[in-house]
Parts: C-alpha cells; structure tokens; sequence
C-alpha cells in the first residue's frame, strides 16, 4: 500500500504564530510605556516568553511544509510519529489501536502485545517507566497518539491504522 502522511493543522499553526507575535507587539508596548519595575519585568518576560514559542511554532511548520516531515507517516511496516523526539511503532508489536478520550481530548491509544509491552516497561529509564505507568493508569495503554491540531479525524486514523495493522 501507498505511504500516508498527516500533517498538523495549518490553520491551527498559522493561529498560534499569530497570536505568539501579538503577544511579543503587546510585550514591545508595555515596555514602551512601563512606569515601574514590574511593568518592566512583565514586558521582557512576555517579550521571551510568547518570542521562544513563536520560534518554536515557525520551527515545526517550516519542518513539516519545507521538509516534508510529517507529523505521523504510515507505511505497511510501521507507524512513525514526531513530537518531541521521532517515535517508530512497528504493526508486528501492537495488538490494536482504539480512540481514547481523556480530559475532553481525543487519543489513539497504543495497545502493545503483553511480551513487547513488558519489554518496553523493562527497557525504559526511571522517568519512561514513570510516563509509561501514568499513561497506562490515565487511558489504560503505555503509549498514545494525541490527535489535537492534526488534519483529521481521530475515528478515521484509528480505523486507517487498524486497517494496516490486519495487512501486516
């Protein structure tokens, strides 16, 4: 089968990058017209804070539109995911895929065989071991796809997946 890649939201991007530069022009202002030390300090850390994120939103759009780096990329083989670091799900390890909700969002939850998800468990470091544990309390699987600001639906994904998953 074809390779299918889904990107983020541009729309949702273009949204935040806006609202990160306003956030910096409203910084610029108070700094223009503070009267005090406070008005100053709120100004230089509104200036920083909304500047890194604003970086950081240009950043991943320009990787995924100018790179071709899609947020998640489908083949037969695996399921390869970017979020704070590129994460690569093989369908010969996972038993199934389901929509979760958890706190008013939707989630395609991971659910590995028992042997791969006791060697995942086993593998990770303290702080993996922790996430893991949490997530597995939180939505009952070790891992999860979150699919807020992604250009479709998280039904339509998890069938997608569940489709390649019977294929492999």
């Amino acid at each position: 089968m074809e390779e299918v890649k889904i990107y983020s939201s541009l729309w949702r991007m273009m949204l935040l990058l806006g609202a990160s530069l306003l956030f910096v022009l409203a910084g610029i202002f108070i700094l223009h017209m503070h009267r005090n030390v406070f008005e100053l300090v709120v100004g230089w850390v509104g200036i920083l804070f909304f500047g890194c994120c604003g970086i950081l939103y240009l950043y991943s759009l320009l990787k995924e539109r100018l790179f071709d780096q899609a947020h998640l990329t489908i083949n037969d083989e695996e399921l390869t995911y970017r979020r704070y670091k590129t994460t690569h799900v093989r369908f010969a390890d996972v038993a199934s895929f389901e929509v979760r909700e958890f706190n008013g969002h939707d989630f395609i939850a991971i659910n590995y065989k028992p042997d791969v998800e006791r060697q995942k468990m086993q593998d990770a470091s303290i702080f993996g071991y922790l996430f893991r544990s949490m997530n597995k309390r939180l939505i009952d699987a070790q891992e999860s796809i979150s699919v807020v600001g992604i250009s479709i639906k998280a039904d339509e994904l998890c069938h997608l997946l569940n489709q390649r998953l019977k294929q492999a």
